[in-house]
Order: C-alpha cells, then sequence, then structure tokens
C-alpha cells in the first residue's frame, strides 16, 4: 500500500469515526489523533510522514507528548467499518492512560502466579451461559445468579479472579466500546460480533490463555451491568467494575462441577506449552545469554511452564542503562527474579 492508498485509507477511517457519537460509548470519551502505517509509510492525523520507530503492531502509546492510536494496515483485509471500530478501540486505551486509569493488571507477576485450574474456568463456563441468557432474554434472575457465582468465584479463587478483573476492567472494556461502535457504524455488523462473543464465552477452548477470553468477559459483562442496573462504570477509580458489581453479594450456595472439557483444554494447554519449549531446546539456536532483567514480553499469549516463558513476536530487556528488543519468536529461560539467564529461537 502506497502513500496516496494510505491517504485514501485514512479519510476512509477518518469519515467513519467522525460519524460516531462517542458520547453514547462510555461517558467523557472523545477521538483522539490516530495513525495508520505500512512499513515506511505512515499516515498521523491526515498528514504523511515516515513511520517512526516506536510504532509497532496495533496499539495506543505516547507520541511527542500526546496520547493516540495507530494501526497497521500490512494485513487489512478492507472493512473499514470494523477498522474503525478497531481504532476506536485503541483511542479508548489512549483515553484510558490520558486519564489516570490505574486499574492494569501486573502481567509479569501473573504469568508467574496465575493457575489455570479447573474449577475456576468451570464456573466461568456456568457465568457465560447466564450472561448469554441476560442478553439474548433479559433475565434478572440470571443476573442475580450470575453475580451470586461470581462472588462465589472470587471468594474460591481471589487472586485469579483479580488478575482477570483488571483485564476485563482495561480490555474488556475497550472491547465493549469498539463492538458499540460497531453496532452504531453497521447494526448488522455489530450484532453479527456480539453474537461472536457469545459463542466465544461458551467454548472451554477458548480460555487458555485466560488473557483474551477476558476481552469478550469483560465486554459481555459490562452490557449485562449496563442492562439490569443504573451502577455508574465509567469512573476512573481504583476498584475494577468485575469487583464493584460483586462488593454486596452473597455467594452462591451450588458450586457447580467440573466440567471435564475444561480439564481436557487445561492439560491440552500445558502440553502443547511443553512441545515449544522443548522443540526450542531441541534446536539450541541460543540467541541471547547472560543475566539480563526482563523489560516485557508479549502479553497477548505469553505462557510458561515453571522455568520457561514463551514470548511471540519480540522480548525487551534492559541491558545496563538501555533498553533492548528481539524480535521474532522466542522460549525464554527466566527466574521469578525476573532475570533473563538465555533467549532461544523457537
Amino acid at each position: 500500500m502506497g502513500t496516496m492508498e494510505l491517504l485514501s485509507a485514512y479519510e476512509e477511517v477518518k469519515s467513519r469515526i467522525d460519524r460516531i457519537d462517542f458520547s453514547a460509548l462510555w461517558a467523557g470519551f472523545a477521538p483522539f489523533k490516530f495513525a495508520l502505517y505500512t512499513g515506511q509509510d505512515c499516515v498521523l492525523d491526515g498528514c504523511s510522514l515516515e513511520t517512526p520507530d516506536t510504532f509497532v503492531a496495533n496499539t495506543s502509546l505516547e507520541y511527542e507528548g500526546e496520547h493516540i492510536a495507530i494501526w497497521s494496515l500490512l494485513e487489512f483485509e478492507g472493512d473499514f467499518d470494523s477498522l474503525a471500530a478497531s481504532i476506536v478501540h485503541e483511542m479508548f486505551h489512549a483515553f484510558q492512560n490520558a486519564s489516570g486509569e490505574c486499574r492494569w493488571a501486573d502481567e509479569k507477576a501473573a504469568l508467574f502466579d496465575y493457575r489455570y485450574a479447573a474449577g475456576n474456568i468451570s464456573m466461568k463456563i456456568s457465568e457465560a451461559s447466564l450472561m448469554k441468557d441476560v442478553l439474548v432474554t433479559g433475565n434478572g434472575k440470571s443476573f442475580a445468579e450470575l453475580l451470586a457465582l461470581r462472588r462465589m468465584r472470587a471468594d474460591t479463587y481471589p487472586a485469579e479472579y483479580d488478575y482477570e478483573a483488571r483485564v476485563e476492567q482495561i480490555e474488556g472494556s475497550a472491547n465493549y466500546v469498539e463492538l458499540k461502535a460497531l453496532s452504531q457504524l453497521n447494526p448488522q455488523a455489530g450484532a453479527s460480533a456480539w453474537e461472536n462473543v457469545l459463542s466465544r464465552l461458551e467454548d472451554p477452548a477458548n480460555y487458555t490463555p485466560i488473557r483474551q477470553i477476558s476481552y469478550y468477559v469483560g465486554a459481555a459483562l459490562l452490557r449485562c451491568i449496563d442492562t439490569c442496573t443504573s451502577m455508574d462504570y465509567c469512573q476512573f477509580d481504583s476498584i475494577p467494575y468485575s469487583v464493584k458489581v460483586i462488593e454486596q453479594i452473597a455467594p452462591t450456595t451450588r458450586f457447580p462441577r467440573i466440567d471435564p472439557k475444561v480439564s481436557a483444554c487445561i492439560d491440552s494447554f500445558a502440553e502443547s506449552t511443553r512441545r515449544i519449549v522443548q522443540g526450542a531446546l531441541s534446536k539450541h539456536e541460543i540467541v541471547l545469554q547472560g543475566a539480563y532483567p526482563l523489560c516485557s514480553l508479549n502479553i497477548w499469549d505469553a505462557r510458561w511452564d515453571g522455568t520457561y516463558a514463551i514470548s511471540n513476536y519480540f522480548v525487551s530487556y534492559y541491558d545496563g542503562p538501555e533498553t533492548k528488543v528481539l524480535y521474532g519468536n522466542f522460549v525464554i529461560e527466566l527466574g521469578r527474579d525476573r532475570i533473563i539467564r538465555t533467549v532461544y529461537n523457537q
């Protein structure tokens, strides 16, 4: 895609974003500047420039003192309504950052400490059925059951619930806003996207890794809250909405059975992690060795087997005062002190 095509794509997206009623998406939310880029070519706020080195993937970041949204068009397939809604998702992250959002998950701690417990995920599958009933039929009784079940899960798996609640807060709310934006631009596509959310929530295979499904759980829970309560979830405070909504709720006394499909999915996830690690160790292609503090890895699908972390696309680390980045798919020998010992190519 050349500069003229990129400018044309920018105008297509901008025209759609200009049609969106941002006040109906989230209280106080308004558009932020955005950039589209492909390789060296970039259009930011309608102006062409060479793609800055800091523009990586699809995200929000601070650029020249402003929070902006960026999106790579290298794999764009031509759906401008969905693209505009996705950029609104990243604008919402810019809005969170600019508003002082503090309910972020500690992703590096979660890498080590999050437990894939069959009981927790089985309860989440039961919650998904209740959310579907609320959103399809408006059943208030199902919403009450949903909150009571969530209260039990929060009490039984507090660390896991807290992590999930924080991802739901950050990414679930952004996904919720994205889906509402798409529904404004294209009601049929929006309805189909919501059906896809509910379908995802019903499949145990989608709960590993847990971070990814939390985008959809968070969006569905927010829609349930919006449907059944007058709770003000738009305030930027210290408590995730997934915690706040169950604060005054008594836990259910009925513990759902552990779904054998959930146990099988957890075992399969652990086995696939072991295969990736063993494959990298067998190849023994070392790209970094020493003692380097971990800066970040790709939290989207990061894995941990007790000794090795898996990070796709990149890993960054501290080398003295410098922050360095390796690009590729890696298996990382990593201590709980967050010091990298060895990085292997997958």
